[in-house]
């Protein structure tokens, strides 16, 4: 049970990660004015070790989930941050770049030297943070655009038309492929390979079985794209016009104005 439980829950994170039709603000808001959002998130969660700034980004980031109707799938989404998560911590921890405090724990391991102190653990807890205020603008991204739209904005940029269906093509098959793993599991699975069981390296073999009808469903898929836009005259136009272009709109200027606020006044947190 508590397996079948987790791989549930593994699922459920995955499926997350994709495109949810909706009709919230942030749906609704321009393509172009999201990648300004994320691409200003990302810039300010960098421009900070200060693991209280970090927070109040990620709390921003989790009030427009929660605006939008998507708070929890933006938190299953984020289960799959996890190991990086463990990961750069525990790095930061034993390994830190910042030195300064109360010094907790020291030892030579090998060539590193390896020392907890109180502005390490700070400084890990903020690298951490960045994690989840980067991963969770950019799934928020993900979640709220569709494919249509983010091509559109992209071709009305002028950006080439060739870069515009690949980033674009880039975001659709993040959901195919997603779809196309679960049902070889699947398949997998009723005829008998069981992946929950028994370690990585006692499973790699196992992992063959999804590696190669995988490798063939990603060139399968490869060669119909291609024979499809064959068929609409891909490239033939030097400038392919659009249907319905979206536009900026109100949301867009209140969604930039709360940023720039928000930002502003996380930076002027004292820490």
């Amino acid at each position: 049970m508590t397996a079948g439980r987790k791989r549930s829950d593994r699922m459920h994170a995955y499926r997350a990660v994709g495109y949810i039709p909706a009709d919230s603000f942030l749906h609704r808001i321009d393509p172009r004015t999201k990648l300004l959002t994320v691409l200003a998130m990302s810039i300010a969660a960098f421009a900070t070790t200060s693991p209280v700034r970090t927070a109040f980004l990620f709390a921003f980031v989790a009030c427009l989930a929660a605006a939008a109707g998507l708070a929890r799938p933006l938190f299953r989404a984020l289960f799959l941050l996890l190991p990086l998560l463990f990961f750069i911590v525990a790095v930061d921890v034993f390994f830190p770049e910042e030195t300064w405090g109360y010094v907790y724990f020291s030892a030579q391991v090998g060539p590193f030297s390896s020392v907890i102190t109180s502005g390490g653990l700070l400084y890990a807890a903020a690298k951490g943070i960045r994690v989840l205020v980067i991963g969770g603008i950019s799934f928020l991204f993900v979640m709220t655009t569709s494919y249509t739209d983010f091509v559109a904005s992209l071709r009305i940029s002028r950006l080439p038309p060739t870069i515009a269906f690949s980033l674009g093509y880039a975001l659709k098959s993040m959901t195919a492929l997603y779809d196309d793993l679960r049902n070889i599991m699947d398949a997998q699975r009723s005829r008998g390979l069981e992946f929950d069981r028994g370690t990585f390296i006692k499973n790699r073999r196992k992992l063959m079985a999804l590696g190669v009808p995988m490798t063939i469903s990603i060139l399968h898929r490869a060669r119909d794209v291609t024979e499809a836009m064959q068929s609409r005259g891909f490239a033939s136009t030097a400038r392919p016009t659009c249907y319905r272009p979206p536009r900026p709109g109100r949301g867009d200027l209140l969604l930039l104005v709360v940023l720039v606020l928000s930002v502003s006044g996380i930076a002027m947190v004292p820490v």
